[in-house]
C-alpha cells in the first residue's frame, strides 16, 4: 500500500480533517469573490443640492413639506457621502411630495374604526449636474399606522413617520445605487 493511498483511505481520520479543510477553504475562496458592499458616490460628485419639496399632494398640511423637505436634508448632513449645498452642486435631487392618503386599516365590531394608515409617496429625480443627465427618476411611498384615539396628534406623527422612512430610501438610493 503505497503513502498517498493510507491518508486517502476513508475510514482514516486524516482523510475527514483534509476533506474538512479543503471545504472550508474551497467556501472561503467562493465567498471572498462576493462583495457585500453596495455602490458609492462616483467620485467626480461631490456635492449635492436639494431643492424644496413642491408639494403637488393636496392634502392641506403645509408642514409635512417643510418637515420632508428638512429630514431629507439631514439624512444627507448626517451620512457625508455628499456635501449639501444651496446652489450649483455636483449632484440634484427635486423630490415632489405627490400624495398623502389617509385609509381605514382596521374596524372593530360594530362598524367602528380602530385604526387607520396613512401613506405618503415622494417622487425624486435625481441628476448628475457634472454629466448633465439625469441618473433616475423615482417614486418613493412608505407608511406608518396609527390608532383613531387623538387622531390628529397621531395622524401627524404617522405621516412623519413615513417621510422619515421615505428619507432613509432617497438617502440609501443616492449613495448606493450606481
Amino acid at each position: 500500500m503505497n503513502l498517498f493511498s493510507y491518508f486517502l483511505h476513508e475510514g482514516h481520520i486524516v482523510h475527514r480533517i483534509v476533506s474538512r479543510v479543503a471545504l472550508c477553504f474551497v467556501s472561503f475562496a467562493v465567498c471572498s469573490c462576493y462583495s457585500f458592499r453596495g455602490g458609492s458616490v462616483p467620485d467626480h460628485l461631490r456635492t449635492v443640492s436639494i431643492t424644496s419639496v413642491i408639494d403637488k399632494s393636496g392634502y392641506g398640511d403645509a408642514s409635512l413639506r417643510e418637515y420632508c423637505t428638512e429630514t431629507i436634508l439631514k439624512r444627507f448632513r448626517s451620512d457625508n457621502s455628499l456635501q449639501t449645498v444651496e446652489e450649483n452642486g455636483d449632484a440634484r435631487l427635486t423630490p415632489i411630495l405627490l400624495r398623502i392618503q389617509d385609509q381605514i386599516l382596521t374596524v372593530q365590531s360594530q362598524d367602528l374604526e380602530n385604526q387607520r394608515k396613512i401613506v405618503v409617496a415622494v417622487e425624486v429625480e435625481y441628476v448628475d449636474a457634472v454629466k448633465n443627465k439625469v441618473v433616475w427618476k423615482r417614486m418613493f411611498e412608505n407608511y406608518s399606522v396609527y390608532d383613531i384615539n387623538n387622531a390628529t396628534e397621531q395622524r401627524s406623527i404617522a405621516a412623519r413617520t413615513a417621510i422619515d422612512r421615505i428619507a432613509d430610501d432617497i438617502l440609501l438610493a443616492v449613495v448606493s445605487d450606481w
